[in-house]
């Protein structure tokens, strides 16, 4: 299913950011001293590269190869499982954008910027580790995410469910360029996030089992202007998003919304208190029950 799809990506995700962020932190802490990067710099390789063992002995090239092929791979190997790779000739279906007659109203193409978009940010971070500067580093990050995703919808291609979609591609793009903008420009990345929510609906058969529990928002951040950075309202964030309903369900009515909203910066908060973990990935994860919402219905 498209939505298992979304899910396993999230999951990738998930994990890579809990896996990175540890490892950006030392890369930084060891990087403070250095006028130079990590790969530029022999003895910051020796103390990052500490344990020995088959992986800290590969070059970083050799690292990015492993995990971009890693990363296809499981991907890969799911969808022959899941997806029914495989199981048609290969062909595309034409899926819009966001119309009412949609599979997902649009959804899912928002799922799939967000998705590379995070994958890539993750990615950035893992190559930074592996000695990459911090160019080269997105770059790569997002090529490689991209790359994967890429992928993934030539197996969509093979699978009689479904098809190559020009709209995830697409979509596909603009969250890998997105993740290099924000590196090239910290300023907007002190100021806009885009994020992920899902709520828990009683009414769903299963946590993961549609769009229905999802929201998909761009987050201005008060705390990036310098402005008001001191002050009380450096905690205060504001969200514009859309959702869809009842699209993925047996319900007969369909909605499709944006909505506006305000809440918290849970994720200055996790960091200025010492889990910069949990902040790192409240980047990209809302927690969920947190925004106050006004909505404007599209149909």
């Amino acid at each position: 299913m498209k939505f298992e799809k979304l899910i396993l990506n999230f999951a990738i995700t998930f994990y890579i950011l809990v896996l990175s962020t540890p490892l950006t932190l030392q890369a930084q802490q060891l990087t403070q001293n250095f006028d130079t990067t990590p790969a530029e710099h022999p003895a910051l390789n020796s103390e990052l590269n500490i344990e020995n063992g088959w992986w800290y002995s590969l070059s970083k090239e050799r690292k990015m190869y492993y995990t971009i092929m890693s990363s296809t791979v499981l991907c890969g190997l799911w969808g022959f499982a899941t997806w029914d790779y495989g199981s048609s000739e290969l062909h595309s279906s034409n899926e819009d954008w966001f119309a009412t007659d949609t599979r997902y109203g649009g959804a899912d193409k928002l799922g799939h910027f967000w998705t590379t978009y995070a994958f890539s940010d993750a990615l950035t971070s893992i190559y930074k580790s592996y000695g990459y500067g911090s160019r080269k580093a997105s770059n790569y990050g997002a090529l490689s995410a991209w790359a994967v995703q890429a992928v993934m919808e030539f197996g969509d291609a093979t699978s009689e469910n479904y098809g190559f979609s020009w709209e995830d591609m697409i979509a596909n793009t603009l969250g890998a360029l997105s993740s290099i903008l924000m590196d090239r420009y910290p300023d907007i990345d002190r100021k806009i996030d885009f994020r992920v929510e899902y709520i828990f609906n009683g009414g769903i058969n299963g946590v993961f089992d549609d769009y229905s529990n999802l929201f998909y928002s761009i987050v201005l951040k008060l705390d990036g202007f310098d402005a008001i950075e001191n002050t009380f309202l450096k905690y205060l964030e504001f969200h514009a998003g859309y959702y869809t309903r009842g699209f993925d369900t047996d319900e007969v009515s369909k909605k499709r919304d944006f909505y506006c909203g305000i809440s918290v910066n849970f994720s200055k908060f996790f960091s200025q208190n010492g889990f910069k973990k949990t902040g790192k990935i409240l980047e990209y994860f809302q927690l969920p029950y947190t925004v106050v919402k006004v909505s404007y219905e599209l149909d």
